[in-house]
C-alpha cells in the first residue's frame, strides 16, 4: 500500500465523519440554542421585525375567506395586526417556506426522509385534533412559540417570560394525557 492510498482513505473517512456529525448525529443543544439565537438576530436585522409563525397563517386563511366572500379583512383582530391584501408578499411567508424547505434539505441530507404508514384511525384523530389546538391556542395566546416565547424573550419582553411557565404546565399535562389515554 502506497502513502497515497492511504492519504486518501484518512481524507474519505475525515469527510464521512464531518458530514455523520453534521448530518446525522444529533447537535448539542446548546449548539442548537446558540443557532437559533443567531438566526433570530439575523432575521431581525434583515427584516425590521420579530420572528413570528402563526400570524402569517391567519393571514392568509383571511386572505382565503376574503376570496370567498366573508369579509374577514373587515374582522377586528386586523386592527392589531396588519391585514394583507396579497399574503405570499409577506416575508413571513418567505420566513415559513424557509423553514419547510429548509428541513426537508436537511431531511434529505441526512437521508432520513421516508414516508410512514399511518398506524391507524386513532392516530390520525389524535393529529387532527392535537393540530387544531396548537393553532386555536397560538392565535388564542396572540402568538406561538416562535413569536409568543423566543422573539419575545429574546427582545426582553415580559410576555415570554409569562408565557414560559404556561407552556411548560400545558406540555406537561398533555403529555400526561397523551400517556394515559392514546397509548
Amino acid at each position: 500500500m502506497n502513502g497515497k492510498s492511504l492519504l486518501s482513505k484518512q481524507s474519505k473517512a475525515n469527510k464521512d465523519s464531518l458530514f455523520e456529525n453534521l448530518f446525522k448525529k444529533p447537535w448539542p443543544y446548546w449548539v442548537g440554542g446558540v443557532l437559533l439565537a443567531l438566526l433570530n438576530i439575523i432575521y431581525v436585522v434583515l427584516t425590521g421585525d420579530y420572528w413570528a409563525i402563526t400570524t402569517n397563517l391567519a393571514r392568509w386563511g383571511s386572505w382565503i375567506l376574503s376570496n370567498l366572500g366573508i369579509a374577514a379583512n373587515e374582522w377586528d383582530v386586523w386592527t392589531y395586526y396588519d391585514y394583507y391584501a396579497r399574503p405570499w408578499l409577506d416575508k413571513q411567508t418567505w420566513s415559513n417556506l424557509g423553514i419547510v424547505f429548509g428541513a426537508l434539505i436537511a431531511i434529505l441530507l441526512a437521508k432520513q426522509f421516508k414516508f410512514k404508514r399511518v398506524k391507524n384511525k386513532k392516530q390520525v384523530l389524535i393529529v387532527l385534533i392535537g393540530g387544531w389546538l396548537m393553532g386555536y391556542g397560538a392565535r388564542v395566546a396572540v402568538g406561538c412559540n416562535i413569536g409568543g416565547l423566543y422573539s419575545s424573550i429574546s427582545s426582553l419582553g415580559l410576555n415570554g417570560w409569562l408565557y414560559l411557565p404556561f407552556v411548560m404546565l400545558g406540555v406537561f399535562l398533555g403529555s400526561k394525557i397523551l400517556m394515559k389515554w392514546f397509548t
